[in-house]
């Protein structure tokens, strides 16, 4: 079987499980849920051996496919599933389609999925009894705002263009809004682009995306060595 390292709290990890559900693969792939501590986002963690094994860039997802490839970034292991596994079905072989698709999937992930966990990772360094007033960057999570304003704004502009029902780019953009809403409501993405808000909560009605929903990944303060298998 294949091996995917899973949180819950990613939603890097959400597009793959949700990938994985769309093109019927459970049966496929066993699913090694991990927990982790919060100092993940601002300092390196010991790591299990199995796991800094098949992800030597220590995030994930990380996928371990059948015949020992590791796999170790959402969009490439989405493809894989889509182009080995799933004849295709997310996201054609080749074409102009299959780059609108990638396009999509692009501004939300390296846009609005990256920017989310570089803000997440900014706020855990803030500590209010800190002798360090330099620790926490208030002009960094504003640049990451900013990123993710004009990825929305872009995401509005293609949402008319979407042909399918699912491809791998909405799944992306489903992660993308559904972590906007779990860890950022206050920035009511909604207003910056009413035609992805529409698109979304017609989306977030499948099976894939309700049963992927984001939650806090439990942690261990006792565990010194990561990401612990739960």
């Amino acid at each position: 079987m294949l091996k995917l390292y899973h949180t819950v709290a990613s939603h890097f990890v959400r597009k793959c499980t949700m990938t994985i559900k769309e093109l019927g693969l459970e049966d496929r792939v066993e699913i090694i849920t991990t927990k982790w501590p919060h100092s993940w986002g601002t300092e390196t963690v010991p790591f299990l051996p199995d796991f800094v094994d098949a992800s030597p860039i220590a995030r994930i997802p990380a996928l371990v496919t059948e015949d020992g490839l590791r796999l170790c970034d959402s969009s490439t292991i989405c493809e894989y599933l889509n182009d080995e596994l799933g004849n295709f079905a997310l996201c054609p072989q080749s074409g102009r389609e299959r780059w609108q698709i990638l396009s999509v999937v692009s501004v939300a992930t390296s846009g609005i999925m990256e920017t989310q966990v570089m803000r997440r990772a900014e706020n855990l360094r803030k500590r209010e009894d800190s002798p360090n007033p330099q620790e926490f960057s208030a002009g960094f999570v504003r640049k990451m705002k900013d990123r993710q304003t004009r990825c929305y704004k872009v995401l509005n502009e293609l949402v008319p263009s979407f042909t399918r029902e699912v491809d791998l780019g909405q799944l992306a953009m489903g992660s993308a809004c559904g972590m906007s809403d779990f860890r950022y409501p206050e920035d009511d993405w909604r207003a910056i682009a009413p035609d992805v808000a529409r698109w979304y909560d017609k989306f977030r009605r499948r099976p894939s995306m309700r049963e992927t929903e984001p939650g806090e990944t439990p942690t261990d303060p006792d565990k010194t060595t990561w990401p612990r298998n739960g």
